[in-house]
C-alpha cells in the first residue's frame, strides 16, 4: 500500500552500520509519537541523515493520517500490527541495500526520492476480462503466437510453405472478390423516354447483396485490427457479433432510407464511400468513448481532494498512462486509412468520368496518385512503429497500402492514351526496383538514414535489414494478388452478365482509337506481371547473396509469431480489391 520510486539508475545508499542507526533503532523513530507526529513534508527530510526508509513504530499514527486524508490505504494500520510493520520495513530495507551502488559515505538517500513519492490505492476491483484496455507491448514478444486462437494457429503450417503463402494471400482473397463480383446483379428491364429498353439495378438487391458484402467485409476488418491490437471496441453488454451486425444493420438502414427519400445520392458511389466510411468509423468512435470513460473515472479516482490538492502536488506527479497515450494514436491511424479509401474512390470516379485522356492528363493522375500513397504510407507506418509501437499494425498498414497503390495503377492507368506507356512505365519501374532495394541494404545508406531520421541506438543495422525485406515481401504480396484479380475480372466483367453495370471493360467501339482492346490490355497485363516477377527473383537472390539475408524465412518467422496478421492480411486483401470495382460500377437503379 505504501509506494516509493527512485529517479532511473538511482537506489538507496545503505547508511555504514558505525554513523546511522537501523529504521527500528532510530531515535526519532522511538521519540516520534501519535502527538508528535511532524508534518509529512518535513519528516521526509528531518529522517534522512539517519538513513530512515519510512514510518515505524509510532510514525503508523501520521501515516494512517495522511493517508486517510485521501481516502486511500486505510487498511495500512488496522490490518498490521506494530511489530508486523517493523518486520516488513526491515525486510523492504534489506532488499534495497542489496540492490545498491555501493555505499554511501553520507548515508542519506537519493535526492529525488521525495520528488517520487507516491500513493497508490491497492484494493481496486479489476475485473478478470479485458474489456476496454489494451497495450501494443505484448506484440513485441516473441511468445505472442502461443496466446492466440487455434483457428489462426492453424493457417501456420501452410502459411510456412510457398504454396501455403500463395493460396492464403493471393489466390483466396482474388477467388472471393471474383466471385462476389461475377454474381449476376438483378436487373430490371425498363422503358426509356426514348422509347428504348434499358437496364437498371434493382436497388434492393445491391444494397443487401453487393453492398452488403462489401460493407462486412470493411466492418471484419476493423474489427480483426482491433483484435491485433488486443481491443474489443463493443461495450461489455454486447456480444461481438451483435455488435457486428448492429453496425451493419445501422450503415444498411442509412442506406435505405436515402434510398427511400428519393435524394438521388444513391446514384453516386461516392455517398455510397462515404456511407462505408461512417460504417469503419463506428467501432472507432465506439471504443475511444468507452475508453475515454474509463480514463476519466480512473482519474477522478486518484485525483485527491481539492482542500489538500496542494500537499499531494508537491509529492506526488500525475501522468497519463502510455497505454491511453497509444489508444489515442492507434484511433489516428485509422483516419490515415480511411483518407486513403475516400483519396483513391475519389479519384476513381473522376478518371472514368472524364475519359477519355491525354498524355499530360495521365501523367497527372498517374504521379499525384502515387505522391498520395506514398506521403499516407509513410505517415501510417511512422505512427505504428514510433508511436503505438505494433510490429503486426505496421505491417497490415504496409499491406494496405501498397495494395491500394498496385490496383489504382492496374485497372485505371492501364487506360492512358497509349496502352505501350503502360509496359514502358512498368519496365522503368522493374529496373529501378532491382536497383534501390539492394542499394537501400547497403551500411552506408543505414547510417545515413539514421543520421538524417534521428534513429535512436536500439534501431540495429540487423533490423533495418528485417524491416526492408519485410517491406518487399509485402510489395510482392500486393503486385501477384492485384494483378491476379484484374486479369480474372477483366475477363468476368468483360464477357459475363455484368458488364453492362461496368462500362469501363465493355472495350467499346469508340474506344478502338485509343488502342484500348481487351486482348492489348490482357497482353500487355502480362508482360507487366512477368516483369515484377523476374525483378522480384533478381532482389531476393541479391539479397541473399550479398547479405545473407531471406526475404521468404524471415516472413514465415513473422507468421509464427504473429499468426493472427495473416488472417488481418487475407482481409486487408480482399476489402482493397472490393474498392476499386465498386468504385467503377455505374449505378443506374429502376
Amino acid at each position: 500500500h505504501y509506494h516509493h520510486g527512485y529517479a532511473p539508475r538511482r537506489r538507496h545508499m545503505q547508511a555504514p552500520a558505525s554513523e546511522a542507526p537501523s529504521d527500528l533503532e532510530s531515535p526519532a523513530a522511538e521519540q516520534l509519537g501519535p502527538s508528535a507526529a511532524p508534518d509529512p513534508l518535513t519528516w521526509h527530510s528531518s529522517n534522512r541523515g539517519a538513513g530512515s526508509l519510512g514510518p515505524t513504530g509510532g510514525a503508523n499514527a501520521w501515516l494512517s493520517e495522511l493517508l486517510g486524508a485521501h481516502g486511500i490505504g486505510q487498511e495500512w494500520t488496522a490490518s498490521a500490527a506494530d511489530d508486523e510493520m517493523a518486520r516488513r520495513w526491515s525486510q523492504r530495507r534489506s532488499t534495497l541495500d542489496s540492490t545498491g551502488d555501493g555505499d554511501d559515505a553520507l548515508g542519506r538517500l537519493d535526492a529525488h526520492w521525495d520528488d517520487m513519492l507516491t500513493f497508490r490505492q491497492t484494493r481496486v476491483r479489476v475485473p478478470r476480462e479485458r474489456a476496454w484496455s489494451g497495450s501494443s507491448a505484448s506484440s513485441l514478444n516473441d511468445g505472442v503466437a502461443s496466446s492466440q486462437p487455434m483457428r489462426w494457429r492453424r493457417l501456420l503450417p501452410s502459411a510456412s510453405k510457398a504454396i501455403g503463402r500463395l493460396m492464403w494471400l493471393t489466390l483466396l482473397p482474388v477467388c472471393v472478390v471474383v466471385a462476389w463480383c461475377a454474381v449476376p446483379l438483378r436487373t430490371d428491364v425498363v422503358q426509356g423516354p426514348d422509347g428504348k429498353t434499358h437496364r437498371r439495378l434493382n436497388f434492393w438487391f445491391f444494397l443487401l447483396f453487393y453492398y452488403g458484402i462489401y460493407n462486412a467485409v470493411a466492418l471484419l476488418l476493423v474489427t480483426q485490427i482491433f483484435r491485433v491490437y488486443s481491443l474489443t471496441w463493443w461495450p461489455r453488454a454486447m456480444s461481438g457479433v451483435l455488435a457486428n451486425v448492429a453496425s451493419w444493420v445501422f450503415t444498411t438502414a442509412l442506406g435505405a432510407l436515402v434510398h427511400t427519400l428519393d435524394t438521388g445520392l444513391e446514384r453516386n458511389p461516392l455517398a455510397w464511400t462515404a456511407l462505408t466510411l461512417l460504417t469503419l468509423l463506428l467501432p472507432v468512435l465506439v471504443s475511444f468513448a468507452s475508453i475515454q470513460r474509463h480514463h476519466r473515472q480512473s482519474v477522478r479516482r486518484r485525483r485527491p481532494p481539492s482542500e489538500v490538492q496542494p500537499l499531494i502536488a508537491t509529492a506526488t506527479e500525475w501522468r497519463t498512462p502510455a497505454s491511453y497515450t497509444r489508444f489515442l494514436w492507434f484511433c489516428s491511424s485509422f483516419l490515415l486509412w480511411y483518407a486513403a479509401l475516400g483519396a483513391g474512390e475519389y479519384l476513381a470516379h473522376i478518371y472514368i468520368s472524364t475519359l477519355p485522356h491525354s498524355t499530360k492528363d495521365g501523367f497527372y493522375y498517374v504521379y499525384s496518385w502515387i505522391a498520395t500513397v506514398n506521403v499516407l504510407s509513410a505517415l501510417a507506418s511512422w505512427v505504428a512503429a514510433s508511436r503505438i509501437r505494433s510490429w503486426p499494425l505496421q505491417y497490415i498498414y504496409t499491406l494496405y497500402f501498397f495494395m491500394t497503390y498496385f490496383i489504382f495503377y492496374r485497372n485505371l492507368f492501364s487506360r492512358l492514351q497509349n496502352p505501350e506507356q503502360v509496359v514502358f512505365i512498368q519496365l522503368g519501374s522493374s529496373l529501378w526496383v532491382v536497383f534501390i532495394y539492394p542499394v537501400r541494404m547497403a551500411r552506408w545508406v543505414y547510417r545515413l538514414m539514421a543520421f538524417c531520421c534521428r534513429w535512436s541506438e536500439d534501431y540495429t543495422y540487423d533490423m533495418y535489414v528485417k524491416q526492408l525485406g519485410r517491406t518487399f515481401f509485402l510489395r510482392n504480396v500486393a503486385e501477384n494478388a492485384t494483378m491476379l484479380g484484374f486479369l480474372c475480372w477483366v475477363t468476368v466483367l468483360h464477357f459475363g452478365p455484368n458488364r453492362h453495370h461496368y462500362p469501363h471493360f465493355q472495350f467499346k467501339p469508340l474506344d478502338d482509337e485509343f488502342n484500348y482492346k481487351y486482348s492489348l490490355t490482357v497482353r500487355a497485363s502480362a508482360y507487366v506481371w512477368a516483369s515484377e516477377l523476374v525483378a522480384s527473383r533478381i532482389v531476393r537472390l541479391l539479397f541473399r547473396t550479398i547479405y545473407k539475408h531471406d526475404i521468404s524465412a524471415e516472413a514465415v518467422h513473422d507468421f509464427r509469431r504473429y499468426p493472427h496478421a495473416v488472417s488481418a492480411m487475407v482481409l486487408v486483401t480482399i476489402h482493397v480489391l472490393q474498392n476499386i470495382l465498386f468504385g467503377m460500377i455505374h449505378l443506374s437503379f429502376s
